[in-house]
């Protein structure tokens, strides 16, 4: 009789058996779900409004196979063309050859790796330098070495532009602001 007593105490199970630290595992457990499940929701709505606000911008930033950087497109040519025919075909796709006037350009301008035609030009008769768009070329944006005594200029891995005949056949950079 004391035994059937003390049964109706006891609780006998044939599973493991169970400490009272494995009650404080199950809202540990919890709380570790609750916050995964979040994380989740938190990616998936972040690339919902990531493609929302691309599609509602009209697209991606950059025409296709154009990079994009710091604000700008970049399209880097595999054609070798001189660099007057290189400024047309810039111009031709609503762009400009590219321009060093910002340090974000200049970060840019270490990722590259060959030579391309810069927009920069030698005014005539002078040693001064300009860039297309009519802006003076600033000491603190590139270095122009004068190799040949050309009156354009080639961005070399070197982050310096070397002086060169506009009749040369170089590939070029276009540049224009992303969308």
């Amino acid at each position: 009789m004391f035994a059937g007593r003390l049964e109706s105490h006891l609780h006998v199970s044939d599973g493991p058996v169970r400490g009272p630290q494995d009650h404080h595992l199950a809202p540990l457990f919890l709380v570790r779900l609750i916050a995964v499940a979040m994380a989740i929701r938190f990616m998936v709505m972040v690339a919902i409004w990531t493609t929302v606000f691309i599609l509602e911008a009209g697209g991606a930033p950059c025409p296709e196979d154009w990079v994009y950087y710091g604000h700008t497109c970049y399209y880097f040519s595999k054609e070798r063309k001189t660099w007057h025919q290189s400024r047309a075909a810039c111009l031709s796709q609503n762009s400009s050859l590219l321009r060093v006037h910002s340090r974000e350009r200049q970060d840019f301008l270490r990722l590259i790796k060959s030579y391309h035609w810069l927009g920069l030009v030698r005014i005539p008769g002078s040693e001064s330098w300009r860039w297309d768009d009519g802006s003076a070329l600033q000491p603190h944006q590139l270095t122009v070495l004068d190799m040949q005594n050309g009156t354009c200029s080639v961005y070399s891995a070197s982050f310096k532009a070397y002086a060169e005949s506009c009749l040369a056949s170089n590939t070029f950079i276009c540049m224009r602001e992303a969308v």
